[in-house]
């Protein structure tokens, strides 16, 4: 079990060291942790009609008692079958998900003004690294694979929209671990290493080489999944973001193992930065902040996809 006020204190600290001075905060909840579907409501239904349906008729749409879970949705458009209908995506998170989350950013003297998922985090930064993609990235499917820490989660897009999400347990901290266990080395340690990359040529071989194959494999077997859920055979491009991706040669890797053009993402590159910030480590660490990056693109008082 995470302890909240621990992690209360160093998101307290890291807003006190980054000298921010806003507290309204946009916070996201993996993909494995909310349900998502999409549902069909008459096309002239308002925002309160949708809400107060879903409310009425919860048991239809959610699997939880509703006063156990927070839940919202989006106007996907109207249906293209029938046009009476319009098509609705809900989504719902158990309330114990979401309050542990709120306490930690309670905790840390900030208040949530947006709770977000982070499939749909990734597709907000898109626009910020398209300028870096072919140009048939803007019309084209683009996969966005984010591996971190415990999990990667992918988000496949078309023309800039998701039509594809999925998350699978698997991250960097399957790598910590084994370099703590083999080199016996603590945890700080192996982070600073891999961050700065400042270790043994050993390390390479034995460990982090292994580990890329694996990773690819993970990419591979996610895609496979939209292969096999769409009735699609091919993407045009993969890109890469995460603490991972910052591994020497991962996008040339993943690229052999699944025949598509992958790139790792920055969503910093070509960004103008206030004074005082330390622009160049930003830069350098791009690939890291991918999903922090699309909450900031969403903003505070954005609520509505």
């Amino acid at each position: 079990m995470v302890d909240t006020d621990v992690v209360s204190r160093a998101v307290a600290d890291a807003v006190r060291r980054a000298g921010g001075k806003r507290h309204d905060v946009a916070l996201a909840v993996p993909g494995s942790q909310v349900i998502s579907r999409q549902i069909a409501m008459p096309v002239d239904f308002s925002d309160a009609d949708i809400e107060q349906q879903i409310t009425l008729e919860s048991d239809q749409y959610i699997p939880y008692p509703i006063d156990d879970v927070y839940f919202d949705f989006v106007v996907l458009g109207p249906n293209a079958r029938n046009p009476q209908t319009a098509d609705v995506l809900l989504i719902v998170a158990r309330s114990e998900v979401v309050d542990r989350r709120l306490d930690v950013v309670t905790g840390a003297g900030l208040q949530a003004a947006v709770v977000d998922v982070e499939a749909y985090a990734l597709e907000s930064a898109f626009a910020l690294i398209a300028p870096q993609l072919p140009a048939t990235a803007r019309s084209g499917m683009t996969a966005m694979v984010d591996i971190g820490a415990s999990h990667t989660t992918l988000n496949v897009m078309q023309g800039g929209a998701t039509v594809f999400t999925r998350e699978q347990s698997f991250g960097g901290e399957q790598l910590l671990q084994q370099i703590q266990d083999r080199y016996g080395i603590d945890y700080p340690q192996a982070s600073a290493a891999l961050r700065e990359g400042g270790f043994p040529e050993e390390w390479r071989v034995d460990v982090i080489e292994p580990f890329l194959d694996l990773l690819a494999n993970q990419v591979g077997r996610l895609l496979q999944v939209f292969f096999s859920a769409t009735g699609r055979s091919t993407l045009d491009h993969v890109v890469l973001s995460g603490g991972c991706a910052g591994l020497a040669g991962v996008a040339a890797v993943v690229e052999r193992n699944v025949g598509l053009d992958t790139r790792v993402g920055n969503p910093f590159l070509g960004v103008e930065f206030a004074p005082g910030i330390d622009a160049s480590r930003l830069r350098s660490d791009g690939h890291a902040w991918m999903i922090a990056a699309g909450l900031a693109m969403r903003g505070t008082t954005d609520v509505a996809r």
